[in-house]
């Protein structure tokens, strides 16, 4: 379960937004298929909240079983984490974030002229193909406006590089389970500095190296 909450962390990290829309926030259920049912209670109920100003970002995900956020700019990135009983964080410099962004290889998208609303935004349908470090090939359906560029950050990593937009809907395959994320609400309000910044007190530091280990093994 700790490597699929990782994971759920990885993808908020794609989310980041700016450009047309330079500050605001987008608000996103999250749903689970496929977890067994004392998990599946524990995940009822999650939410992810993306929050943007011209380069700086904050996810938040939360649900009865954790909380996530993930602050950051164009050269750190700050994790923390309240899960199983533990509060932790870790940080990315720039170096490391390359480097991360280095192990995902340019995703394979096809546009279509689908189109369907989303949280009043007009999105048209993607399909995004993309290989992991094992070689195994994963597919995504992604619902994406146009009215919400990708951030830098956002934009050239993981799943979503290059893709045209902000995603506003999108499910994908981890493993056994199936996680399906659609916007239910877009605000432009401005956004306060203060809300970038990481509050880590009462949360123990771990290293970026720990964090991949913990990623790998599944722990």
């Amino acid at each position: 379960m700790k490597k699929f909450i990782l994971s759920v962390i990885a993808v908020a990290g794609m989310l980041t937004a700016q450009a047309q829309v330079k500050e605001g926030s987008i608000t996103y259920s999250v749903n689970f298929e496929g977890l067994p049912p004392e998990a599946a209670g524990m995940m009822k109920g999650s939410e992810l909240k993306v929050f943007f100003k011209e380069k700086k970002s904050r996810t938040e995900f939360t649900s009865a079983f954790s909380s996530n956020t993930t602050i950051s700019d164009e050269n750190t990135t700050t994790t923390l984490v309240d899960a199983m009983g533990q509060k932790y964080f870790y940080k990315m410099n720039k170096a490391e974030m390359e480097k991360e962004n280095k192990k995902s290889p340019e995703p394979k998208i096809t546009y279509t002229e689908e189109k369907k609303t989303i949280a009043t935004y007009e999105c048209k349908k993607a399909i995004i193909e993309s290989k992991d470090e094992k070689g195994e090939t994963h597919k995504i359906d992604v619902w994406y406006t146009d009215k919400i560029q990708s951030s830098s950050t956002g934009k050239s990593s993981g799943q979503f590089k290059n893709l045209k937009g902000a995603p506003l809907e999108f499910s994908m395959n981890q493993g056994q389970f199936k996680m399906q994320m659609s916007a239910t609400n877009v605000s432009t309000s401005p956004m306060a500095d203060s809300k970038f910044i990481a509050n880590t007190e009462g949360y123990t530091e771990k290293s970026y190296s720990e964090m991949t280990k913990m990623s790998k093994g599944g722990q």
